[in-house]
């Protein structure tokens, strides 16, 4: 996608791990029982991290060549690890051999239609070793609809010179227009790369449906990376579920 190539030099400074999220995958970096991770999704491979320093086997995969590049130059010095260019589809072709941890984060799960989303959860499954662990974060789209919410918050990085302004146009429930503007600063002065990508919802009970049919029991929603207990209310979603 134009608008990933656009992002990928400024990704890691307007998404960065937060606290939260670095604990979390630090926590399940230590767990004795993950010994290997995939990550779909992975843009610029900096979630793989703790899992690549803590000597895991780690594979990670996005299907922009930008982010990509930028995912093997940041995890070369870690041999078990690999990055490829690669969509959800490509997930069975990808990861040879199952994983005890696999993770899509960043909202990446709604990039594409739900049909997709239902049958990449059931690849997951299959992708991951009995008893493996399933890690999904996306924005909790059941609130954002009811408020008909369009704007999303302001991002800044690069002390201010680089901005990124998102905007929602729902088309239906089922799929909104993502409109960016990124302006980042040059020699000539600012230039603003203007980007448009289809997203395609997905509501709590539904991926809550997804999982169970694709064969993950423990499913546990949270509102944040810290944990706090999912509500209607909730910003976000993020997920972890057992493969039963």
């Amino acid at each position: 996608m134009t608008f990933y190539s656009d992002i990928s030099q400024v990704y890691d400074d307007l998404f960065p791990v937060s606290p939260e999220q670095g604990e979390l995958l630090d926590a399940l970096a230590g767990n004795d029982t993950v010994r290997s991770v995939t990550d779909c999704g992975c843009g610029t491979g900096a979630q793989l991290l703790p899992f690549a320093a803590a000597g895991l086997a780690c594979l990670g995969f996005d299907p922009d060549p930008s982010l990509i590049a930028i995912a093997r130059r940041k995890l070369a010095a870690f041999p078990r690890t690999r990055a490829e260019v690669g969509g959800f589809a490509d997930l069975p072709r990808l990861a040879s051999s199952p994983s005890d941890l696999l993770m899509c984060l960043g909202n990446s799960l709604v990039h594409v239609p739900q049909t997709e989303v239902s049958r990449f959860l059931s690849d997951a499954a299959k992708a991951l070793n009995p008893a493996g662990t399933v890690l999904l974060q996306i924005l909790n789209y059941e609130v954002l609809r009811k408020a008909g919410v369009t704007d999303l918050p302001l991002l800044r990085a690069s002390e201010q010179a680089v901005e990124f302004r998102r905007r929602y146009e729902w088309e239906s429930d089922r799929k909104v227009r993502f409109h960016t503007a990124l302006r980042l600063p040059t020699a000539d002065g600012p230039r603003i790369l203007r980007n448009e990508i289809p997203l395609y919802p997905v509501y709590p009970d539904e991926l809550w449906e997804m999982l169970a049919e694709a064969g993950f029991g423990e499913i546990r929603f949270h509102g944040d990376f810290a944990r706090t207990d999912f509500s209607p209310a909730s910003e976000a979603l993020v997920c972890l579920a057992r493969k039963t």
